[in-house]
């Protein structure tokens, strides 16, 4: 049995140390592929395979990872040691066996091959039968702990109740075991030397033995089984009496002589069929392949199962010819030269594992990628005599990179697209944005001139105003797509009336193309389910850049013809709802069609066209489409109009009461000594609207910052302020950490005093985040006049 375990440990020291070798191909900046690590994990004899790094992680097959840089084990292994380590059991961990060895690349150690046999398996190493008895055994280490659990002893243990499972040196003091039998067995395992004893059993008497192994600091100790006693007692019974003893003896004398040739018979199978079981794990499991080289003589002889493209046996340079044409990819042929010639040839100790990648293709037509590699087993004055080339196919590897390589080629050309796309939106935006800029700063130096001319001076101011808006219309759709691109856009279902989006757009859209003299119609046609469950500000705002649009591109005398239409859905409860907007403007080209979604993307600029825009309206109404799983159809033609037609389904609504948002009435207050705190760190806006506060009456302070801002609510009088119209971004303290500081001041008047954001954040999540910081309210900048006075009486 000592000899077994021995041969089991030995045996398996020298595989992970071959897999340690093997799989140094498959490391990459010093970390193992855990599918590869699972694959080999399933192929080999060990319960388990893992890889530990430089660092001290380990990596499971689970893909799991954790800390053992503390491990006994790795310290060892990581000074390029090899080895076996026992791990004992404790209350709440199994026992095991641990084999490791260092993995090298280019002669640099990278990590740490390690598997094991845990305590089942082990169990299974000491089962065997005598006469078809289980026979009992056990392994202990020098201290006297068991590595299994003392259950196997098959003997009686009522007089160990309570102990642990492990403490083998107690149980013996607690037996059947007399003082002499005890400590023969505590000098043998203790001094690791052989020894017999014997104990009590139930009916008879036990005889037992206890061996020390060579690998590990472990004895292994083994029962005769009860079983067998009684069997061989039977037997004398029938065979009489008198003959009782000559036939023990001359029977006795029989069994140990079959036991001797049976275990050596045994052993001898063993030993060969594990070496074949290695050969064929080693060459089906890791190879599929092996050819074993004589350097020395330059000849080859093939050991595969495997057919190759070449004889049997043979010189190598046969053997290079025959790889070279077997492979297809000819510009590695020099890679192949060099690995035979220089590599096999010139028979020198390399301090790294060479290798060699090649293709070929099935008779199905696909690609495989073998990996070729060299390992002398014969080595005298660092001369090698004697290798062996093993190949694994690493076709599964191959084309993950293959594929992660055309996915970062179409990465770059993606973003090479994006960076011309933006160059060419910058180009075409530049005089989009100087032109509202020249006029405000053309307007400003005119109001200047004719300061005292009062219409002169508000026709300039108008022209301003108007540029103004151009200005942030521009900002507002690039910023609209940046959100989009960040997913930062959310749907939110509401009741809606279709019926009175139309009436919307009519009114709306039909002022304004009125303004133009463009004739504007907007009709309904099969509206069966005019009540929906649909995010209606996403709805008008595709309306809204398509008809802005159509409107832009139609000169006057033109036409535009708006309809909505309800359509079969396959969706159970939704419709299909169609929004067609034609127009006799001037059309597109087929071209320019083909690339209407893209970003940034004009026909002509305005200085050509003298028509303001982004190039982002129709790519916003093709995302809010695609995120709402609608289509949309354009067909146009130059100098003849454009139809656009978008179809999205929405959810019908059962309510057929639209939601109304709560009327209030609005009383005009007078704001006349109202007390406001005006937070704002930016001194010309802080100017502006002090300034537009001051005209209607209210009495303002003024802080640059929220920490001043904090400081002074909290040292006034109750009272001192009736409301707070506070900045978001400021340098030392923002607006929500302010809001949040006030809040908790111990003083109800002045924790509860209103605050209202006035800030450059104005999109619905900033909306959101003010409300959540403990804000009342949200304005955007830049300010609405009649906005800000409304919301001051709403609070008044």
């Amino acid at each position: 049995m000592a000899n077994k375990l021995d041969d089991i440990f030995s045996n398996s020291l020298k595989s992970v140390e071959a897999l340690a070798k093997l799989s140094s191909n498959d490391i990459r900046d010093g970390q193992m592929n855990s599918v590869f690590l699972a694959e080999l994990e399933k192929m080999i004899q060990f319960d388990h395979l893992n890889f530990t790094d430089s660092s001290g992680m380990t990596l499971k097959t689970t893909g799991e990872k954790v800390y053992s840089g503390n491990k006994w084990y790795f310290t060892d292994g990581i000074k390029g040691n090899s080895g076996i380590f026992v791990m004992m059991p404790t209350n709440t961990s199994m026992a095991y066996i641990l084999f490791y060895a260092p993995v090298y690349i280019q002669g640099k150690i990278v990590g740490i091959l390690s598997t094991s046999f845990d305590e089942n398996s082990i169990k299974r190493f000491l089962d065997y039968k005598v006469y078809g008895a289980h026979a009992s055994a056990g392994i202990v280490n020098t201290e006297g702990k068991s590595l299994i659990a003392l259950e196997s002893m098959k003997m009686q243990q009522t007089s160990i109740q309570g102990l642990s499972k492990d403490n083998f040196r107690k149980f013996l003091y607690t037996s059947k075991f007399d003082e002499e039998n005890r400590n023969n067995i505590i000098r043998a395992y203790a001094t690791r030397t052989p020894s017999s004893y014997k104990f009590n059993g139930n009916t008879d008497e036990i005889q037992g033995y206890i061996a020390p192994l060579r690998t590990v600091p472990l004895s292994v100790y083994s029962n005769f089984p009860t079983e067998a006693s009684r069997s061989l007692y039977s037997m004398g019974i029938q065979a009489g009496r008198m003959l009782q003893a000559l036939l023990i003896l001359i029977f006795a004398g029989y069994i140990i002589y079959l036991m001797i040739v049976q275990l050596l018979i045994r052993r001898n199978e063993a030993r060969q069929n594990r070496l074949a079981n290695y050969i064929a794990k080693a060459e089906n499991a890791i190879a599929r392949a092996m050819i074993y080289v004589d350097a020395e003589n330059g000849t080859f002889e093939d050991l595969s199962i495997k057919p190759m493209p070449f004889p049997k046996t043979g010189q190598l340079d046969n053997l290079v010819e025959g790889f070279i044409q077997y492979n297809d990819d000819m510009q590695n042929g020099d890679d192949f030269r060099t690995f035979f010639n220089v590599t096999i040839k010139e028979r020198k100790v390399l301090n790294y594992i060479p290798s060699v990648v090649f293709c070929s293709t099935k008779p199905n037509g696909k690609k495989e990628y073998i990996t070729m590699v060299y390992i002398p087993v014969e080595v005298k004055k660092d001369v090698v005599y004697k290798g062996i080339i093993l190949f694994r196919n690493i076709t599964s590897e191959k084309s993950k990179e293959i594929e992660a390589n055309r996915k970062l080629s179409q990465a770059l050309n993606a973003a090479r697209e994006a960076s011309n796309a933006k160059t060419t939106f910058l180009f075409n935006m530049s005089h989009d944005i100087r032109t509202p800029m020249n006029a405000v700063m053309g307007f400003t130096a005119m109001a200047k001139k004719h300061i005292e001319e009062k219409e002169t001076i508000k026709k300039y101011l108008d022209k301003i105003d108007i540029a103004g808006k151009q200005l942030l219309s521009l900002v507002n759709q690039v910023l609209e797509m940046s959100r989009i691109e960040s997913g930062k856009i959310i749907l939110s279902e509401q009741k809606c009336n279709l019926e009175n989006v139309i009436k919307a757009l009519s009114t709306t859209y039909g002022s304004h193309a009125e303004t133009k003299g463009i004739l504007f119609t907007a009709t309904i046609t099969n509206l069966e389910h005019k009540m929906v469950l649909i995010d209606s500000d996403r709805i008008n705002q595709i309306a809204a850049n398509i008809i802005g649009n159509a409107i832009k591109y139609t000169n006057e005398n033109g036409s535009i013809m708006c309809t909505l239409e309800e359509e079969k859905c396959d969706r159970e409860g939704y419709g299909m709802y169609t929004l067609v907007v034609e127009d006799s403007g001037i059309g597109m080209s087929s071209d320019f069609i083909e690339h209407i979604y893209d970003e940034f993307t004009r026909e002509s600029s305005t200085t050509v066209s003298r028509i303001q825009g982004t190039g982002l309206g129709m790519t916003i109404v093709k995302k809010l489409t695609d995120i709402m799983n609608g289509t949309i159809k354009i067909d146009s033609k130059k100098g003849q109009g454009t139809k656009i037609a978008v179809s999205i389904p929405m959810k019908w609504c059962k309510d057929l009461s639209p939601e109304t948002a709560e009327q209030k009435t609005v009383t005009t207050i007078p704001l006349k000594d109202m007390k406001v705190l005006l937070v704002e760190d930016n001194e010309m806006n802080r100017e502006i609207a002090e300034e537009i506060l001051t005209e209607n009456g209210l009495v303002v302070d003024t802080a640059n910052d929220g920490d001043i801002a904090v400081d002074k609510v909290r040292r006034a009088p109750p009272g001192a302020y009736n409301l707070i119209l506070m900045d978001v971004q400021m340098p030392r303290m923002n607006g929500y950490d302010a809001t949040k500081a006030i809040r908790k001041l111990e003083d109800p008047q002045k924790s509860k005093v209103p605050i209202i954001a006035m800030t450059a954040n104005a999109f619905e999540e900033d909306k959101k985040n003010a409300l959540a910081a403990g804000m009342n309210g949200h304005l955007a900048k830049p300010i609405d006049v009649q906005k800000l006075i409304q919301t001051l009486t709403n609070f008044r």
